[in-house]
Parts: C-alpha cells; structure tokens; sequence
C-alpha cells in the first residue's frame, strides 16, 4: 500500500519511468486496434505523470532510463 503525499518523490518516478521502455516492445508485435489505443493512453498517462511533477524521462543506450528536470 503506498502513502499518500502532496508530491510524488522522486524515487517513485524513477521506477514509474523504467516502465515506459516495455512499451516501445510492443511495436513489432501484433496488437488489436482497440488494445493498442489503450496501450498508448497508458503511456501517456504514465507520462504525463512525470511531467506534472516536473521531470522529463530521457533514455539512454549506455545511462538507460532517468529523469532530468525540466526547465521553467
């Protein structure tokens, strides 16, 4: 069970953001019309959950998955 806060840490984006390389899996295999639109919004909304707290993912071959802050 988590605990709730006013914001997410950090940590916890982290590990939200290692989940958005499975999707990128997903686009030589053969998907449903429906199942890939709902595959898509969950990326987004995984994404956009990251955004709101302030942070953009970047993916690298050799750092793999991590965050920066974004820029205001």
């Amino acid at each position: 069970m988590s605990i709730l806060a006013e914001t997410t840490e950090r940590k916890a984006l982290q590990e939200i953001a290692r989940s958005l390389r499975f999707f990128s899996n997903l686009d030589f295999l053969q998907i449903s019309g429906g199942d890939a639109v709902r595959i898509r919004h969950a990326e987004h909304i995984i994404k956009s959950i990251i955004e709101n707290n302030g942070y953009e993912v970047r993916t690298s071959k050799r750092r793999g998955t991590y965050l920066i802050k974004q820029r205001r």
